[in-house]
């Protein structure tokens, strides 16, 4: 069976060229062409349509490229720190920001003759070019970590792949019925059920107590754990078991862990032979 290859923490599921070309390249486009339509900070009134296209197009292109590639640095840089991706995101906002803010500083004085290239100025268009910056790789970034695996919580390691002719799991038994009458003095350790009139006596390893009720009725409340009946008079469960005694007329007798002692009657023998009982050694 082949076992899918499941990405750490931090590293991408979806191959490079499909994240470029499938969520971000169509994104920068997209806010290129609002941009330009809408012409924000001066530039519909003072450039023509195509002016406006080429102008916001460059920027987003350029700025795009840059988020990019210092991207692709630092994340390779902090490939085995997934956890350090958020100063990392920071960092290359506030890079790519104070380049395309000289670059935009630039272009405005030689486009439309305004002077950014001062402190204040320099301050103002900063603040103007951060806000684009994280207006136009929003979506971008929030596609990209979410593909790492990195805006979950913690998560727990993958389970290792089950071959197709595993068994199945056991199912987890419900208690036996009988067990919920026990007092919570004698605990859930049953050894033996022995009958006494009306009333069935329950030994555990904690001790003994009368319940009124059959003794068949309480062997099949006992549905699920392992024992069978020995007697008339007797239930035995498998695990209390310690070994067998024979007596002299050939009779079986069972010595449960307490040191019990239960006869077995020759109805019965055959059946606790074929359970493997009489091969325990006794104390």
């Amino acid at each position: 069976m082949r076992e899918a290859t499941v990405p750490a923490a931090g590293q991408p599921r979806t191959p490079y060229r499909r994240r470029l070309l499938g969520r971000r390249l169509p994104v920068l486009l997209a806010a290129a062409l609002v941009l330009t339509l809408l012409g924000p900070f001066g530039t519909f009134a003072d450039l023509t349509l195509a002016q406006r296209l080429a102008y916001w197009c460059g920027l987003i292109g350029l700025g795009g490229l840059a988020f990019e590639l210092l991207t692709l640095a630092a994340g390779h840089r902090l490939r085995k720190r997934a956890g350090a991706w958020r100063a990392m995101l920071a960092g290359v906002v506030l890079a790519v920001a104070a380049l395309m803010t000289l670059t935009v500083a630039l272009l405005e004085r030689t486009l439309r003759g305004m002077d950014f290239l001062r402190p204040l100025g320099l301050a103002e268009l900063f603040v103007y070019v951060v806000l684009v910056t994280l207006l136009v790789s929003a979506i971008p970034v929030w596609l990209e970590l979410r593909d790492r695996g990195l805006l979950a919580g913690p998560t727990t390691p993958p389970s290792p792949p089950v071959p197709d002719n595993a068994p199945a799991p056991p199912a987890e038994r419900p208690e036996p019925a009988f067990l919920a009458r026990l007092p919570a003095r004698l605990g859930r350790d049953l050894l033996a059920l022995e009958m006494e009139d009306h009333y069935v006596r329950a030994h555990t390893a904690e001790g003994s107590d009368l319940i009124l009720m059959r003794l068949r009725d309480a062997i099949a409340e006992l549905a699920g754990l392992q024992g069978m009946q020995v007697h008339r008079s007797h239930w035995v469960a498998a695990a209390a078991v310690a070994g067998v005694e024979r007596k002299p007329d050939g009779k079986l007798v069972l010595v449960l862990r307490n040191g019990r002692r239960v006869p077995v009657s020759r109805s019965y023998a055959a059946a606790v032979r074929e359970a493997g009982w009489t091969e325990k050694t006794g104390p």
